[in-house]
Formats: C-alpha cells, structure tokens, sequence
C-alpha cells in the first residue's frame, strides 16, 4: 500500500521504520491510550516484538505515514483482512498532528481505493471515550453498527466499551 495525499505519503512499511515509530509515538501514553496491547514502559526490543508480530502475518497490511511539508514519520495504518469480504482499518498519529485532519484525509483515501476492490466492508473499531477516532471515523461515513460495553481496557486500567463501526464498500446481494 503506497500513495500520496494533498498532505500526506503513504509508504509500504519495512522494519528499518521500527526506530523512528519508536521515538517518535512508541511510548506516547496519550498516542496509546486505547490501543489494544499498548505499553508505555516497553523497550525499544518489546516495540519491535508489538509491531513485528502484525508485520508478518499474512493477513495484516501494514504501511507508515509520512507528512509532505516537514518529510517526517508522524503515523502508521494497519489493515487486517477479517475474511474474503472484509477488512479492518487502525491509524495511529502522533499527537503533534492530530486536529489536522490527517486522519480524516488518509482514511477516506484508503475507503476510496478499496472501493476499487471485490471488499465488500471496512471495519473499526475504537475506545468509546477516543473522541478523535470516533470524529474521524464519523467524518469518512462509517456507521456505527454495535456497542460493546465495557469491553475495552485502557493503558490506565479503565474499562469502556468497544464501539464497531463499518462502511459498506459494495452492497451485498441474498
């Protein structure tokens, strides 16, 4: 997955990228807050293991994102073929460029591209107090399709429910 927005450049994800995640959100707390298997007090060899574990498996695509105007690595995507119809979708931004509208612009470039595709939904899901996600998920005409309550575990220990939304890609004959 490769491609380029007004203000951002998507690029295949290799592990020479690790590093600069790593600095750059890889023990952010307020980045990992709602991030499933999240861990402010890793190293830098137990955020290596988080990442790699995704990057090879067969079903995850993985790629960073790169802001145009300063050339830095300022997020990751993670897309997860869930089966032969579907995928999910998780973005992550470093604070310093959330409120942009990066998220909102990678998103709706991702949605426009698998429409291209025999998929026939995208899914997220997200932390019901992640305003931003829930902002950005909203913004891109995904729907909120189920709640499940106090599903997910924060960094903190806090418990919150697991919202599932989806977009339709292709509308599904019975």
């Amino acid at each position: 997955m490769e491609f380029e927005t007004k203000n951002l450049e998507v690029k295949k994800f290799i592990p020479e990228y690790i590093n600069i995640m790593y600095q750059t959100w890889g023990t952010d707390r307020d980045v990992g807050k709602y991030m499933p298997g999240f861990r402010v007090d890793w190293d830098i060899e137990g955020f290596k293991d988080y990442i790699i574990r995704t990057y090879k498996d067969e079903y995850h695509t993985r790629a960073i994102i790169k802001e145009k105007s300063s050339n830095r690595i300022i997020g990751n995507i993670s897309l997860y073929q869930e089966d032969s119809r579907s995928k999910s979708v998780t973005i992550w931004l470093i604070k310093e460029c959330w409120n942009k509208g990066y998220g909102k612009e990678v998103l709706k470039y991702i949605v426009k591209e698998l429409k291209k595709t025999d998929l026939g939904s995208i899914y997220a899901t997200c932390d019901a107090r992640n305003l931003g996600a829930k902002t950005i998920l909203e913004k891109c005409e995904f729907e909120l399709i189920d709640s499940i309550p106090n599903y997910r575990e924060d960094i903190d220990g806090n418990i919150g429910d697991e919202l599932l939304y989806e977009i339709e890609l292709k509308k599904v004959q019975y």
